[in-house]
């Protein structure tokens, strides 16, 4: 039987994984992995002898194309990840006994980051803190992304067995690079004193908090400005309205339904300004999502209900971001699950820049009780717009900086993870101002853009032919 055809009109080849260990958890981790490498190549994984090429993972009796060291090791949830060995300039977790790294194992560690398992230290958010993570741990470079790198090594290995499959790993969009523009609406206000009250703590933010009264006297004076000509002083929806339509641009914003903690905005769904802010992104053709609140996975089924909320408001949404960035692990894809979502963009950090999980690509988060792949796609948040004022001191090195952030996949990937820029960074009342033009500029790099909810539904795709959805409730 040939071979199906993917919407770019490409004969997919097939690959088959077969595995020396009989432990059933091994097993399951690994051949995740090897979906991973088979999504992000738009390989089909197939279960027989009919394969255009068959991998071995460890010795095995049966006639392969291509073998893989084995020297994945489980180890218990309590027990953070060891120091890693350095081989050929790769931070390795998992060595076989020759010496060699097991690249699957390698990226089942970054991948499902049972390393942060381990971790019971929170901060002050309620999240594990970047340090905590795998490469915050151990002093690895977050700008560089291991999976693809450890993906790339397989895929190498895989064309010296098959070398009419393409070298990079070929986008679903039919581009280069595909990026998601997002946009958290934290704040959406049009009264004076709820906003002047915001100024005034922006203020204080910059001055007492960081010692910057420039940025300080920049915030009151956009404040003015804004108020002057009756404009919001803080919500800058319109202003990113315009600037995504003069350049085609169609991006995710996401929507705090319900306040539930003195953290979360407090704007209400039923408020005229936020109905008609909301009706404006739609009818511009933008996605709008669910912005999690602060207690969202706290309380029983509090996710579940801001999604039904933001539907019953006339904005279905497909999946969504938590506010503040705040989990602790499983139980944020549990509640997706629940609520039905297709996607998720938490994975980052707010003042670092750089992959979280080593992956410049969207993927299945791995399920470590179940042992077996989330129907979640989890897009990477790369890029958040205040991280590069971490970044560099220079405003004018901001833009090449997330671009190359978002680039740094380079041959071994095609995109799919995600900037974030706050609406509220548009007017100038409550960041550098220089981070607007910042966005234009990384917008106008030359790169494509599309909403989360196209990625999710590329991604799962890929994830599907790979075999990683089988037997998953109410998927296929």
């Amino acid at each position: 039987m040939a071979n199906p055809v993917d919407t770019l009109g490409h004969c997919r080849p097939t690959a088959r994984l077969i595995l020396s260990t009989p432990d059933p958890r091994s097993v399951a981790r690994l051949r995740y992995a090897f979906s991973a490498y088979a999504a992000l190549h738009g390989i089909r994984v197939v279960d027989d002898d009919s394969a255009d090429v068959t991998v071995a993972h460890g010795d095995v009796d049966t006639a392969v194309q291509v073998r893989l060291p084995a020297g994945y090791r489980l180890r218990p949830d309590t027990e953070p990840a060891p120091p890693p060995v350095q081989v050929d300039g790769m931070p390795c977790f998992h060595l076989a006994p020759s010496g060699e790294p097991d690249v699957l194992g390698e990226v089942f560690e970054w991948l499902a980051a049972p390393h942060e398992r381990a971790s019971t230290e929170l901060d002050d958010i309620g999240r594990i803190p970047p340090e905590h993570t795998l490469a915050g741990t151990h002093g690895l470079d977050r700008r560089v992304p291991w999976a693809n790198r450890w993906l790339a090594r397989l895929h190498r290995a895989v064309r010296t067995a098959l070398p009419g499959l393409p070298g990079s790993p070929p986008s679903p969009f039919g581009a280069s690079r595909t990026f998601v523009a997002s946009h958290d609406m934290d704040h959406l206000s049009s009264r004076r004193l709820v906003n002047g009250h915001r100024v005034l703590k922006n203020v204080g933010v910059a001055v007492a908090g960081r010692r910057d009264l420039r940025t300080g006297a920049a915030i009151l004076g956009a404040a003015a400005r804004r108020t002057v000509h009756g404009r919001p002083t803080i919500v800058g929806v319109a202003d990113l309205l315009a600037g995504e339509a003069a350049r085609g641009v169609r991006a995710t914003y996401t929507v705090v339904a319900e306040s539930t903690h003195r953290r979360d905005p407090g704007y209400r769904l039923d408020d005229d300004f936020v109905r008609h802010t909301l009706a404006d992104i739609a009818e511009a053709g933008h996605e709008l999502a669910v912005h999690g609140s602060y207690r969202s996975l706290e309380v029983p089924g509090q996710l579940e209900h801001e999604y039904a909320l933001l539907a019953d408001a006339g904005f279905p949404a497909t999946g969504g971001r938590q506010h503040w960035l705040r989990h602790r692990g499983g139980e944020l894809f549990a509640a997706l699950e629940r609520a039905g979502a297709e996607w998720d963009s938490t994975y980052g950090h707010p003042d670092l820049v750089g992959y979280r999980h080593g992956a410049a690509f969207p993927f299945l988060p791995y399920d470590l009780d179940r042992e077996r792949a989330r129907p979640v796609v989890e897009i990477p948040m790369v890029v958040m717009e205040r991280a590069l004022c971490t970044a560099g001191s220079r405003p004018a090195d901001w833009a090449a900086t997330a671009t190359e952030v978002l680039r740094a996949a380079g041959d071994d990937g095609w995109g799919g993870t995600a900037v974030l820029w706050h609406d509220y960074a548009f007017p100038g009342a409550a960041l550098p101002a220089g981070l607007a033009e910042t966005y234009w500029a990384v917008l106008d790099a030359g790169d494509h853009w599309v909403t989360a909810a196209e990625v999710a539904a590329a991604t799962r795709t890929r994830w599907a032919d790979a075999g990683a959805l089988t037997g998953l409730p109410g998927r296929t």
